[in-house]
């Protein structure tokens, strides 16, 4: 098995243990694809864009940093006249997103593969999704992982 299999295994494992509340979405590329009335809080994890870091530390490894993207969907069930409540929901989604990306800082392996490093790069922000099962707020945030293949 390639690294990159087990490190996406290993994220997957780090966003479980800090967010147990979530369940995971089935499409991790289009999160209007996934039934949001099902999920209360849903999380998904796509492989996105790979760099080779040209770093020369053995002539037989490359050297990869590969971007993951986190996305964190909360059904909105506040009512769009109480801003209490919106803005309730809506600092508890980056709340739950902030303890995921401080993990990332404390470990130096993944899925059993010793990484370079992993950091949270950036996020969308809150953006609201209105659709035929529900409306959500998300929050999309992009994940680098250093590694050796």
């Amino acid at each position: 098995m390639a690294n990159l299999s087990s490190i996406y295994d290993g994220l997957i494992t780090l966003i479980q243990t800090q967010l147990p509340a979530y369940i995971r979405m089935a499409d991790a590329y289009d999160v209007t694809n996934n039934d949001i009335l099902s999920i209360i809080k849903g999380y998904s994890l796509a492989i996105k864009s790979g760099v080779n870091t040209q770093r020369n530390i053995t002539c037989a490894e490359l050297s990869s940093e590969r971007t993951f993207e986190l996305t964190l969907t909360n059904l909105y069930t506040a009512n769009d006249n109480d801003p209490t409540g919106r803005a309730t929901i809506e600092k508890s989604i980056m709340e739950d997103a902030f303890k995921v990306w401080k993990s990332l800082q404390a470990i130096h392996s993944l899925g059993g593969v010793q990484i370079s490093g992993a950091l949270y790069s950036d996020d969308t922000g809150l953006e609201y999704l209105d659709t035929e099962d529900g409306k959500a707020i998300t929050v999309v945030s992009s994940i680098l992982v250093e590694y050796f293949e």
